[in-house]
Formats: C-alpha cells, structure tokens, sequence
C-alpha cells in the first residue's frame, strides 16, 4: 500500500511546487470551496442531527470563507510548506484567525448580521474569533498544505486542456452571477429591515425572489447583533 500511495503524493508535491497562475488559484478557490461547504453539511448532520445549507451564496454548494482562505494559506504559507510542522500550524493559525476575524466584521459592516458568534465562549476576541477555533485554522494549514494542496494541484494539471478552459469560464461566470446576486439579495434584506420599501424593479424583483425567510433558510447562521444582545 505504502508503494502506491508514496509516488502519487510526490507527483502531488511536484505538482504544488510549480509556479501559482490565475488558472490555478482560481481553480484552488472553488474546489476548496465546495470542499468546505461538503465538510459544514456533514458536520451539521453529524453533529446536530441537521441537514441544511452551508453555502455562502444564494445559488450553489459554495463557501467562500473556506475558498478564500485557502487561497490564503497557500500564497502567504507556500515558503513553510517544507518546513517543520509547527511554523506552519502557528502561521496557519494566525493567517487563518485574522481572516476570519476581518470576515466577521466586513459582513457585519456590509449587511448588518452576523454570520457566527463566539461571544459565549471563552478566550474569544470581541466575539468575532475563537482562539481555540484559530487551532483548528492551524491544523487546517497543516493539512491543507501537505495534503489537501499538493493533490488538487495534481488533479487540476491532469485535467485536459481544451475542457479545462470551457469550464473555468462557466463556473467563473456562475460564480460571479450568483455573488452579486448574493450581494444584492443580502443589502436588499438590510435596507427591508431598515423599513425602506422598494424603490425600483430590480429592488422589488429582489424582495419577491429572496425574502427574509428563504434567505435565513439559506444563511441559517446568520443573524441580526440584536439577536446576541449585542
């Protein structure tokens, strides 16, 4: 077993050694952003006995908490990827707590909700980070750079070409399309809460296609400060 697992993840490594191109850190985003909205699905189920939406977007099987953060993990950690273990779970808890807390408050900003809350717990930091959750980004780090990275590199350069190219132009523009619509849909839900009627087509088409519940049954973490007491 040893003899066929050892070679594929050396091809692995020499796959994620190559030089980052805007193919392949766009391709790094998405697959780690289904990956991501895979894993929440199943640890919900596991956990709470739930099986809801764990997307980022309203059209989708996308996180893009997790997509983007491991574009981070691996422009900022590639120079620790061979080092000792260690260096590259404390980088990785630190890139991966920051990023976390700069989410929380950019979607705070922008929408006025909350996506997660850790003002319950101990050792959290104005509610917009754990520090025991930032050793699970180090972990992730460590994984990720190891493992997880150097393998979908080997699967993105062994796909073909030509179907490569078609279908990094429909899923880009699926991505964007769904993103603004997000966008739009969640800053339509804030000025509807805010009591300020629809003005225009787009902002009443926005009120009939994503009204507040289906958008908290898609976002079943999200919720006003108000909801936390905050």
């Amino acid at each position: 077993m040893v003899k066929t697992e050892r070679p594929l993840l050396e091809r692995a490594r020499a796959a994620a050694a190559a030089p980052l191109t805007p193919y392949r850190v766009f391709w790094l985003f998405a697959l780690a952003a289904l990956l991501g909205d895979g894993i929440e699905v199943v640890f919900w189920l596991v956990t709470r006995g739930q099986l809801t939406s764990r997307s980022s977007l309203v059209m989708g099987p996308f996180s893009l908490v997790w997509g983007i953060g491991a574009v981070l993990f691996t422009v900022i950690l590639r120079p620790l990827a061979e080092r000792g273990g260690f260096a590259l779970f404390a980088a990785g808890a630190l890139v991966g707590g920051g990023f976390e807390y700069l989410c929380s408050l950019i979607q705070q900003w922008a929408f006025g909700v909350v996506f997660w809350y850790y003002g319950h717990l101990p050792l959290s930091l104005n509610s917009h980070v754990n520090l025991v959750f930032c050793l699970f980004w180090g972990l992730a780090a460590v994984v990720w750079m190891r493992y997880i990275h150097p393998l979908l590199c080997l699967l993105i350069d062994l796909t073909p070409k030509g179907q490569a190219r078609r279908l990094t132009a429909a899923l880009a523009l699926f991505l964007a399309v769904s993103t603004v619509l997000t966008t739009a849909a969640l800053h339509r839900m804030d000025r509807r809460q805010a009591g300020i009627p629809a003005t225009g087509a787009v902002s009443l088409w926005l009120d009939e296609t994503f009204p507040d519940p289906w958008l908290q049954a898609r976002f079943p973490s999200m919720h006003p400060p108000e909801y936390y007491g905050e």
